[in-house]
């Protein structure tokens, strides 16, 4: 097991190079621009020659298919197969390259010029122009879980029928990655003027359209044959996301053939899975922080030494055995350290001894802290009884509640719940900070309820700063206030796994999980 995390660890350590590339260093952001993919990937067939779909096999239903009003993966999934943005994430460096841009300028340190192709077409057969991406960037400020990614945008306008203008208000270093995120993707303006209801279909411009959703079973999308992009065209005639909550279940279904691919491996599976000549099982050190959020409105987690505490008692390297089979990096540190800006200055480590005296220092009863932790998965589950058992070491009492991914998201973007566990992903610090620990996010995806005032104007700082040491240089001490203030508790990075047949070839999963299934094609 040591051996297995040190060298994911290394990984991790060549996985910071790659990202350091990711931040704009000039003055002005630099043109996002993707590093080289590595070679060898084989060359896919002409379009049609193979008339073939996919079946994935997917552990959590999303909550919704309308862009913005979802903030999990789950969701992301689905947006990157039905829609476009003005850019997205690269899947090799997570860098934003252009999507629907065609070219775009710096017209001063606030204002930017974007140029759209001419001929993208939405799924309903009208044309994309400058004023739906102007309307689509309108539309999403209406809801929390799109705002954090929002923040960059403080207006736009209509230039002529391609074109359209973005200010950011103040020099701002997140507006590209912000124009990447699933959040920020583009719907008909005429759609969104009317009132169009696109939780019952989300039209979009993607390399799929939405087919249907049978509830608690699956969605279809079928190939876009009018996609703008002739590089990026779908080689699959459809996909069909499977919801299969059960681990063991999705590995049995792959093994038969009842699904080609699987999105959330069981861990316990992977040794089998290997071993099997027909299944390709692909992983690489991810950027996702898994982590319990402590709800920081409850006045016995408004104290910060119940926080440290509670940290200090819970032992990484047992959690990430029992919730994941070890397949994860243990972190103290309050963001991903493989990200340029992040230090570990005023974290922790696991020590229970000092977590009763430190109890014990402050005059706190631990018997007094009881709470629920709230999980919506087999792996929170267990993640939760190890953490149960780590604090009823020091004295603190807990339970653990179970409940679908859309119940919790909605209750955990309120202050009613006392404990929840989550993730977050993203490809760069600045949208850690703000998506995580930011004031303005929460009701949104601050679901530990943050307030700490230090921190808020530090990650305002470091977003308005676009030389990019300078900018470092603040993010370091914005991790140093975040580890200190210890607001959620950080419990391990992922390790990113797939699995899919092995006829599949699958070129773009990314270190933050997303996946372009639009380039995947079968080989035989």
């Amino acid at each position: 097991m040591k051996k297995r995390i040190l060298s994911i660890v290394l990984a991790g350590l060549l996985l910071a190079g790659v990202f350091a590339a990711c931040v704009p260093a000039e003055r002005q952001p630099a043109a996002p621009t993707g590093q080289t993919p590595p070679t060898g990937t084989p060359t896919p067939p002409p379009r049609g020659t193979i008339e073939r779909g996919l079946t994935v096999g997917i552990q959590l239903e999303t909550g919704t298919i309308v862009p913005g009003r979802h903030s999990s993966m789950t969701a992301g999934h689905k947006n990157s197969l039905t829609h476009n943005g003005l850019f997205r994430p690269h899947y090799y460096d997570l860098s934003p390259v252009e999507d629907i841009v065609a070219s775009w300028a710096a017209i001063s340190d606030t204002i930017f010029e974007f140029t759209i192709h001419e001929g993208i077409m939405f799924h309903n057969g009208v044309e994309m122009t400058a004023y739906d991406v102007v309307a689509s960037l309108e539309y999403v400020r209406q809801f929390p879980y799109a705002r954090a990614a929002h923040g960059s945008v403080a207006g736009a306008e209509v230039v002529d029928r391609y074109t359209l203008r973005i200010d950011t208000g103040e020099p701002n270093a997140m507006l590209f990655f912000d124009l990447a995120h699933t959040g920020n993707m583009i719907m008909p303006g005429a759609l969104i003027d009317e009132g169009f209801d696109f939780s019952i279909n989300p039209i979009g411009s993607g390399p799929f359209v939405f087919h249907d959703w049978r509830f608690g079973d699956s969605l279809t999308f079928t190939r876009f044959d009018n996609y703008f992009d002739e590089e990026r065209a779908a080689h699959l005639e459809y996909v069909v996301w499977r919801i299969i909550p059960e681990g063991s279940s999705r590995t049995i279904a792959l093994e038969t053939g009842e699904i080609d691919y699987i999105v959330e491996v069981p861990f316990p599976d992977i040794p089998r899975l290997e071993a099997s000549p027909d299944i390709t099982v692909f992983q690489r050190p991810g950027v996702r922080l898994e982590f319990m959020a402590l709800n920081n409105d409850l006045p016995m987690f408004q104290n910060v030494y119940v926080r440290r505490a509670i940290d200090m008692a819970i032992d990484r390297e047992a959690e990430v055995i029992a919730s994941v089979d070890g397949w994860g990096i243990p972190i103290f540190e309050s963001v991903p350290m493989v990200l340029p800006g992040a230090s570990g200055e005023g974290s922790r480590s696991f020590d229970p001894e000092g977590a009763r005296a430190l109890l014990e220092e402050q005059g706190i009863d631990p018997s007094t802290i009881t709470f629920e932790m709230l999980a919506f998965n087999e792996e929170g589950r267990r993640r939760g009884e190890v953490i149960q058992s780590n604090l009823a070491d020091i004295g603190i009492h807990t339970t653990i509640g179970m409940m679908d991914l859309a119940a919790f998201l909605a209750i955990t973007s309120t202050m009613d719940y006392e404990a929840a566990f989550s993730s977050f992903t993203s490809s760069n610090l600045m949208s850690y900070f703000l998506g995580l620990m930011h004031e303005n996010s929460i009701d949104g995806q601050n679901r530990a309820r943050m307030r700490n005032p230090e921190l808020t104007s530090l990650i305002d700082q470091a977003i308005a700063t676009i030389d990019a040491p300078a900018r470092m240089a603040v993010l370091e001490e914005a991790s140093r206030v975040a580890n200190e203030h210890a607001g959620y508790i950080p419990l391990h990075l992922s390790i990113m796994v797939r699995a899919f047949n092995s006829n599949l070839v699958a070129p773009e999963i990314s270190a933050s999980g997303l996946m372009y299934l639009n380039m995947a094609f079968w080989a035989e």
